[in-house]
C-alpha cells in the first residue's frame, strides 16, 4: 500500500493591477413631480429624441469579490500579503498567508510522518514470521520512503523558488515595457528634435538595460521550471520505488488475518488524519476565486481581518456603468441603445451599449454637486456595457456622466 503524500508548500505569486467605479443619475431635463410644463418638455424630449443624461458609476464585470478570512476555528491574523493594490491575479492564486501557516505546515507533517509509520506497521504485518528476508526488506521500504520524503522537500524548495522567480520576471517584464515605450517615444520626438541625443541616449540605455534583465529573469523561470520538473520525477520515482519494496516485502509475508485488519485500520486512520491536516493547511493560505484584479487592500501584515475582509477583488477587463436613471424618463430606454459616457478623471468619451434595465424604483445613491440638480430623484438603474473599458479600468466606483439615446 502506498503512503499518501502533500505539497506543504506556500506558494507565493506577485502580478500587479486593481480597479474600482460609482455613480448616480440624472436627467438632461431634471424632472420632480412631472408640472404640465415638464410634461411639455417629456413630449418634446421625445419628439426630438434627445439624449437622455443620468450620473452613473463604473464596476467591473460580475461582482466584487470580498476576500474574507478562514472560517471560524482558523486563525484570522494575517502573517504576509502576497500581491498589492492593482495587482492582476489569476483564479486559484494565493493571496495572503495567515500567521498559522507555519503550525499547519508542521502538522501535517506530523500527520504524514504517522502515515508513513502506519503503513510501515501494515508492512510488518503483511511481512509474517520470515525475520531474516523481512529485515531486509524493510530496510529498503524504509530508505524509499526517505527518499520520498527528501524528493517532497526539494520539490516544495523548488516550487518557491519558481515562485519568486516568476515575480522576478512580471516585475522585470513591466519594467521593460515601459522602458521600451520610453525609447520609442523619445526616438520620435528625436527624429522631430524636439530632444536631445543625449536623452535618447538615456533612454537607449535604459530600454537595453532593462531588456537584459527581462531576459534574465525569463531564463531563471525557465531553469525553475526545469528544476520543479526534475523534483517531480524525482517524487514520481521514489513512489515507484515504495511500490515495488512494498510488494517484494509482501510477497515474504505470512499474514495473520486479524492483525492485518488492525494494521489497515490504522493506516486508514493516519491518512484520515493526513487529509485533514492537508485541508487544513490549505486555509492557511487565502487564494483568489477569479482571474481578476485587487481593487483595495483592508488588512495588512499582522492585521486581525476584520468585516471588510482582507481585499477585493473584481473583473476589471470589462468594465460597466451603472447609470441612475430619473423615473420619468425609464420609459425611453430599450436595450441595445447606444450610451456615451463623460468624467473629469479621464479624457473624451466612452461609448456603450445598454444590457440591462433595473425592475425597481428607489433613490438616488449619487448626488450633482451642482445645486441646480435634484438631490433627492427616484431612479431605475441601468447598467452599461463599455466598448472600451481600458481606461477606466482602474477607476472603479468613480463618477460619470452619461447620455442615453433612446
Amino acid at each position: 500500500m502506498n503512503p499518501s503524500g502533500a505539497r506543504l508548500v506556500l506558494i507565493v505569486s506577485a502580478v500587479a493591477v486593481a480597479i474600482a467605479g460609482i455613480g448616480t443619475s440624472i436627467v438632461l431635463m431634471k424632472p420632480n413631480q412631472p408640472t404640465p410644463t415638464e410634461t411639455t418638455n417629456v413630449a418634446k424630449a421625445e419628439e426630438n429624441k434627445e439624449a437622455i443624461g443620468a450620473l452613473g458609476r463604473l464596476e467591473p464585470a460580475g461582482e466584487i469579490y470580498k476576500v474574507a478570512g478562514p472560517a471560524t476555528g482558523f486563525s484570522s491574523r494575517i502573517e504576509k500579503l502576497l500581491v498589492k493594490e492593482g495587482d492582476k491575479v489569476k483564479a486559484g492564486q494565493p493571496l495572503a498567508v495567515m500567521d498559522n501557516y507555519p503550525s499547519l505546515v508542521a502538522a501535517a507533517r506530523q500527520a504524514e510522518a504517522q502515515l508513513i509509520e502506519a503503513q510501515t506497521r501494515l508492512d510488518q504485518v503483511r511481512a509474517g514470521a520470515k525475520q531474516g528476508d523481512i529485515r531486509a526488506q524493510r530496510a529498503e521500504v524504509l530508505q524509499a520512503g526517505t527518499d520520498l520524503e527528501r524528493s517532497r522537500a526539494d520539490l516544495s524548495t523548488a516550487e518557491l523558488e519558481r515562485q519568486k522567480a516568476i515575480f522576478e520576471a512580471n516585475k522585470w517584464e513591466a519594467e521593460f515595457k515601459k522602458a521600451e515605450w520610453d525609447y520609442e517615444r523619445y526616438s520620435q520626438l528625436r527624429k522631430e528634435e524636439a530632444i536631445s541625443e543625449a536623452e535618447l541616449k538615456s533612454r537607449e540605455l535604459n530600454y537595453i538595460t532593462t531588456k537584459r534583465q527581462f531576459d534574465q529573469a525569463q531564463k531563471a523561470v525557465g531553469q525553475a521550471e526545469q528544476t520543479v520538473q526534475q523534483r517531480q520525477q524525482a517524487i514520481a520515482r521514489a513512489n515507484l520505488a515504495i511500490a515495488k519494496e512494498d510488494q517484494r516485502l509482501s510477497s515474504v509475508a505470512e499474514v495473520r488475518p486479524t492483525d492485518l485488519k488492525q494494521a489497515e485500520a490504522q493506516v486508514l486512520v493516519a491518512r484520515t488524519n493526513f487529509e485533514k491536516a492537508k485541508v487544513d493547511l490549505e486555509t492557511a493560505v487565502v487564494k483568489s476565486r477569479i482571474d481578476g484584479q485587487v481593487l483595495v487592500v483592508h488588512a495588512k501584515d499582522g492585521e486581525t481581518v476584520g468585516t471588510n475582509g482582507i481585499m477585493e477583488v473584481g473583473r476589471t477587463d470589462q468594465m460597466f456603468v451603472v447609470a441612475e436613471v430619473d423615473e420619468n424618463y425609464i420609459g425611453k430606454v430599450s436595450l441595445g441603445n447606444k450610451a456615451k459616457v463623460k468624467s473629469d478623471a479621464f479624457q473624451g468619451e466612452i461609448t456603450g451599449t445598454v444590457t440591462e434595465i433595473g425592475r425597481q424604483v428607489r433613490k438616488n445613491d449619487v448626488t450633482s454637486s451642482d445645486p441646480a440638480d435634484k438631490q433627492d430623484a427616484r431612479i431605475v438603474e441601468v447598467k452599461i456595457r463599455l466598448d472600451d473599458s481600458k481606461p477606466v479600468a482602474g477607476l472603479t466606483n468613480l463618477q460619470v456622466k452619461v447620455a442615453i439615446n433612446p
